[in-house]
């Protein structure tokens, strides 16, 4: 679209400013949304054809009354965390309008995603008045409200047609998504309404996992127990060593089970090469082993693992 020369020229005058902005308004809100995990912090400027758009359309009185000269908008992985996000923004930038935050028609699905229409800090004005009657939009949204927002926002709002079956589609994946929002929200939960179905190999390794509890003291344990259990799982299985034996294996053998200088796989591992080296050796095939100079220390067993079944670290 062609601009009127002057327009372009006022808002040229005044891009270094907004700039200065942006970068504010992005450093500031990834410091202050930190603890909420956002997945990313988008901000931008609104560009010189579509600010001149919006105010061929009569609303707003000058430049700095668009509500978004400058717009952020916050993604994350939950609709709790968004909301929490968007309370603490309003304590950072002056609030002027919340929208979007009341419950909709039931039978509504139009992009309304909450946001806040603010002002810059106080102390940022101070030192860059020519803001001062800057408004700022915030948006709060998801990862998978975001996804679609992207994935459509210019063939649905910005095309060069208007279609009822677009529209329609977008609404109708919009309602798909804020039930998944609220599935993923709510994982566990919704997960475990039954009984959990017997699926043996997960049984197998939640016993591991219930052995290495048994073990070890909670500082001691890994945080990913999942991973710990597949790694263990296959030491054990090639020793012949249930998870129960692994329990009273422990604890026959304290210097393994208390060795601060051992992961919890260094330990299963240590125990298998005391009690079944041999066969773990034979079975295991081509695995192999990552052995520290502390296992050798506790136990001396561990020397006896050839250097091609190693692990070079």
């Amino acid at each position: 679209m062609i601009l009127p020369g002057s327009f372009k020229t006022a808002y040229e005058a005044i891009i270094p400013d907004l700039e200065q902005g942006v970068d504010y308004v992005r450093s500031r809100l990834s410091a202050e949304l930190a603890e909420f995990r956002p997945v990313v912090i988008q901000v931008r400027r609104k560009e010189a054809e579509s600010l001149y758009a919006k105010l061929q359309k009569g609303e707003t009185a000058s430049v700095f009354e668009v509500e978004d000269l400058i717009a952020a908008r916050g993604v994350f992985l939950h609709t709790t965390e968004a909301q929490d996000a968007m309370a603490t923004a309003e304590r950072v930038f002056p609030p002027i309008e919340a929208k979007n935050v009341e419950a909709g028609k039931p039978t509504d699905f139009r992009y309304q995603q909450p946001h806040l229409i603010c002002r810059l800090p106080s102390d940022y004005l101070a030192r860059h008045p020519n803001l001062t009657q800057l408004k700022l939009e915030i948006q709060f949204t998801t990862y998978v409200q975001h996804a679609l927002q992207e994935s459509t926002h210019d063939v649905i709002y910005k095309g060069q047609r208007f279609s009822w079956r677009e529209h329609r589609l977008d609404s109708r994946l919009r309602g798909l998504l804020e039930i998944v929002d609220d599935v993923l929200a709510n994982v566990s939960s919704v997960a475990n309404i039954g009984d959990e179905p017997t699926y043996e190999l997960f049984d197998a390794r939640n016993k591991i996992i219930e052995a290495a509890k048994k073990s070890f003291s909670g500082s001691a344990l890994p945080d990913d127990m999942r991973r710990f259990a597949i790694t263990a799982e296959g030491i054990l299985q090639a020793s012949e060593i249930s998870p129960a034996e692994l329990v009273e294996l422990m604890k026959r053998h304290t210097d393994i089970a208390q060795a601060f200088s051992l992961t919890p796989v260094d330990k299963v591992l240590g125990i298998a090469l005391r009690e079944r080296r041999e066969k773990l050796l034979a079975r295991s095939k081509r695995r192999l082993f990552v052995v520290t100079p502390e296992l050798e220390t506790v136990v001396p067993e561990a020397k006896s693992i050839p250097a091609d079944r190693r692990v070079q670290v």
